[in-house]
């Protein structure tokens, strides 16, 4: 008759197995490029500046990582040219960027089984995008010279094009859990924002923008078909830290998206 020893060991083999096998669960996510990182933080003037309209060059630069634990790296660059408005209590900006980058698809291990096996050629691939944005925004005062940007809303639509758009398209549905095959991605967020403004006209802040890609997209299951009960809605969240010298603003922005996250740099610079 077994023992309670003999359970003991039966149990901790059990758990063993149960963890191993949980660990070679690999679920595939194989989404835009674009997802966190466009567009990027646009400068606005405040109420107490005597300039209430503006026209500005930006770049900006991005690291991360996609799919699931950030399993493909991706780099970005992007660069536009957009207006910004002091109406009342009104802040607007509106305007065009070019984004371009690479996405690293990388090999699974050959023990992965089903989906991960039918990646074909992974590595690195190139993409671009265009697109346009804009946002609008109440202020209130804060102190003498700051505000607070209490609400905002903003949205975005790019187009992309590349080697790894068409890396997406050429997969074939059960190759992963989710491939977003449309080349196009726009957004809709809503944001809260705190400038402050110093006596020597230096400005720094903060701004916090929750939104979504107004996508979902579902999930492909073992029985080779999509079951649009399960799906993953396409959100995001952004952090950003900035600081404005004269004409010139520099910012670092965290992004948390779907399945992606990154950290951008970044450069205004009013013309």
């Amino acid at each position: 008759m077994p023992t309670m020893n003999s359970f003991q060991h039966l149990l901790f083999i059990a758990l063993l197995f149960c963890l191993f096998f949980a660990s070679c669960i690999q679920r595939t996510y194989y989404q835009s490029p674009l997802l966190g990182s466009v567009p990027a933080y646009r400068t606005m003037p405040v109420a107490s500046d005597s300039l209430k309209s503006a026209t500005y060059v930006n770049a900006a630069i991005s690291f991360g990582g996609m799919n699931q634990n950030l399993h493909d790296d991706v780099f970005s660059f992007q660069s536009g040219l957009y207006r910004s408005h002091v109406l009342g209590n009104f802040r607007m900006n509106y305007g065009a960027a070019v984004a371009a980058g690479t996405y690293h698809v990388d090999a699974y291990p050959a023990f992965y089984p089903d989906t991960v096996s039918r990646i074909k050629n992974p590595g690195t691939k190139s993409f671009g995008a265009v697109g346009g944005y804009g946002g609008i925004s109440v202020a209130r005062p804060m102190g003498r010279r700051g505000e607070w940007r209490y609400i905002g809303l903003e949205g975005s639509l790019f187009n992309e094009w590349g080697d790894y758009y068409s890396f997406r398209r050429g997969l074939p549905d059960s190759a992963a859990n989710t491939i977003d095959k449309k080349n196009y991605l726009g957004s809709l967020g809503v944001s809260t924002e705190f400038v402050f403004k110093r006596r020597s006209q230096n400005k720094f802040g903060m701004k916090f923008t929750l939104g979504s890609y107004l996508r979902s997209l579902a999930y492909h299951n073992n029985n080779n078909y999509y079951d649009n009960r399960s799906h993953d809605n396409l959100l995001y969240f952004s952090a950003v830290y900035h600081a404005t010298v004269k004409k010139s603003t520099g910012f670092v922005q965290l992004n948390i998206a779907t399945h992606a996250t990154n950290v951008q740099f970044g450069f205004n610079y009013r013309l």
